[in-house]
């Protein structure tokens, strides 16, 4: 999730959906079929588009296609589509928006921030899931140890768990496929060393990529944005992360 008033990009699609919140001014969003404005859109998975709306200050929050939360949403918007929401969904989100904007908010805040956004596009339940013990400690191993040490066949072991049925219950209980979630966590491993001042090369192999490029096509096809943007000598955004040990994401 990320504030701006600059946001002006070339075309391009990425994996993620995007809803985006304008705080004023219309945000003008164009893809092929022409050009439209908004004050709250959502922008469906790997659609062909640009915002070109320098000056209007807005949130933008990014949502993994493969989450319980966007399986939760999916409903209003399509793949390669973009949707015109109701913006008095979110006025009364308004206030904390602002407050996101300026940087006046908690870590807890933030998060809660940005389920309540996603409840103003459709209102679902929290996943209500008694997590398996396993699983917990699963996830625990696979944010501490990556990258080298984990592969998919040996990460179930010593649990008594085979791999097909980790893959079924990693879904089942986060609400994420175990594939998404690792590289979920290499991208933030990698972007947490980034923002410590490592280069992108050291970035890359400490988070389990090939190589620099690696990371950057991988940054950018899930983002939209290289990681320059928000990281180095070039970077133009500050960037928090929002966790508590007691959370499995």
């Amino acid at each position: 999730m990320f504030t701006t008033n600059a946001m002006q990009t070339d075309f391009h699609a990425h994996y993620a959906a995007t809803l985006a919140v304008s705080l004023d001014k219309k945000i003008c969003i164009e893809t092929e079929k022409g050009k439209e404005e908004y004050r709250a859109a959502l922008v469906g998975p790997n659609t062909f588009h640009r915002t070109v709306s320098p000056g209007v200050e807005m949130i933008a929050l990014l949502i993994d296609p493969e989450t319980y939360e966007y399986g939760s949403i999916a409903g209003v918007v399509g793949a390669e589509e973009v949707k015109k929401l109701d913006f008095t969904a979110f006025e009364p989100l308004v206030e904390r928006l602002w407050n996101l904007y300026s940087g006046n908010v908690s870590d807890q805040e933030a998060w809660d921030l940005h389920l309540d956004l996603l409840r103003c596009v459709y209102p679902f339940r929290k996943l209500e899931k008694n997590v398996d013990e396993r699983i917990k400690k699963i996830a625990h191993k696979i944010r501490t140890e990556l990258p080298d040490s984990i592969r998919m066949k040996e990460i179930g072991q010593g649990f008594s768990i085979s791999e097909d049925r980790l893959i079924r219950l990693f879904k089942e209980n986060l609400g994420i496929p175990l594939r998404r979630y690792l590289l979920w966590v290499r991208l933030l491993t990698a972007v947490k060393v980034l923002k410590e001042g490592k280069n992108l090369t050291e970035v890359a192999h400490l988070a389990g990529f090939s190589d620099s490029a690696h990371f950057t096509r991988t940054f950018k096809e899930n983002f939209g944005f290289v990681p320059s943007l928000f990281f180095g000598h070039l970077k133009s955004a500050e960037v928090r992360f929002c966790e508590s040990d007691d959370r499995v994401f």
